[in-house]
């Protein structure tokens, strides 16, 4: 009778390898907060490094660009936090404050369409705002900063961007000082690519961000829906969660407008559904064409991922993170030339 017993060999350097692999995974997972906020400080460099070139073209010095461009910077986030972030907190006072007729109104209206939607709904919301009051400031900045530890993590990205800003090339420099020459340059094809397009990904999404947030504030103030600045702000920040973010503002925005009326409830959500598609038929297309230009499908798969990971922060860096990976992709895709 023949012997068919199939024997598998693995070579020490195999071993070796899987176990490396295995440690380097491992290492990558533990210090994954770190690496989160080394990859935001690589994009905010990414973001501001075409100014600091094109200043530098001007004469100006490399480094008193960079303290130019982070004190403009620092000056936006001290007026947006006096004249934004002080009505803010007292709409969402007031709001905490009125909570009980928003859910009684509401509650009503879900009794007149389902008298059995009536308990459901009236719970729902008694949750969200008894999640509110509880809330203070202390705790809603330690939960918006999460592992960032606070300000500290945020301070390690500025400073981790000024190192990559204030060197010509500085990514580059740091890539050739710990990959074989022969790695090289690919890693430098690679890094440029990526870093424009990280570059455009991040001034793109700001400038969508800040153009969803004036549209909505300008509709909701005419419409005189309640914390109308409050919720233009919140589309605007959530036009950082591409799909899903939107989606949300407009239902958060119509359920305050449905303690109105359902009339305003109604045309509200019009208002946030037209703007939706003006801005994924003419705004996206214009602004975001040459940034991301990843698939809807592979952007919500990212989004999915990137929450379970790592929660927000995880949803945050998604788009970017798969948009480095298909830069990276391609570049194998080229070389390659398998697939």
């Amino acid at each position: 009778m023949k012997n068919n017993n199939i024997t598998i060999e693995f070579s020490p350097k195999t071993i070796i390898w899987v176990i490396a692999m295995v440690v380097t995974l491992w290492l990558v997972w533990t210090i994954r907060e770190v690496l989160v906020i080394v990859f935001l400080a690589y994009i905010f460099a990414a973001a501001l490094d075409p100014v600091v070139d094109r200043l530098e073209k001007k004469k100006f010095p490399r480094s008193a660009s960079i303290l130019l461009i982070y004190a403009l910077i620092l000056a936006v986030i001290a007026l947006f936090i006096e004249l934004v972030v002080p009505p803010t907190i007292t709409q969402l006072g007031q709001l905490a404050q009125d909570s009980n007729l928003y859910i009684d109104k509401i509650s009503s209206f879900a009794h007149g369409i389902n008298p059995s939607l009536e308990a459901s709904v009236s719970a729902a919301l008694s949750n969200a705002t008894g999640s509110l009051n509880a809330l203070n400031a202390t705790q809603i900045a330690g939960k918006a900063f999460g592992f960032f530890s606070g300000a500290v993590g945020l301070i390690a990205v500025f400073v981790i961007g000024f190192y990559l800003l204030v060197q010509k090339d500085g990514v580059e420099k740091g890539l050739a000082a710990v990959l074989p020459t022969k790695y090289q340059a690919t890693a430098f094809s690679l890094s440029r690519k990526i870093s424009k397009k990280m570059s455009s990904w991040v001034r793109g999404q700001l400038f969508l961000a800040f153009i969803i947030f004036l549209l909505n504030y300008i509709a909701l103030s005419i419409l005189h829906v309640d914390m109308a600045l409050t919720l233009a702000l919140i589309s605007g920040v959530l036009e950082l969660l591409p799909i899903i973010g939107p989606i949300v503002a407009g239902i958060l925005a119509s359920l305050v407008a449905l303690a109105v009326s359902p009339l305003l409830a109604l045309i509200v959500a019009v208002w946030f559904i037209v703007v939706q598609q003006l801005e994924n038929h003419v705004l996206v297309p214009q602004i975001m064409n040459k940034s991301v230009g990843l698939n809807p499908i592979v952007v919500i798969v990212a989004i999915l991922v990137g929450g379970k990971v790592m929660g927000f922060w995880g949803v945050l860096i998604a788009v970017p993170v798969f948009a480095c990976v298909s830069v990276v992709f391609e570049e194998f895709r080229k070389k390659t030339k398998v697939i």
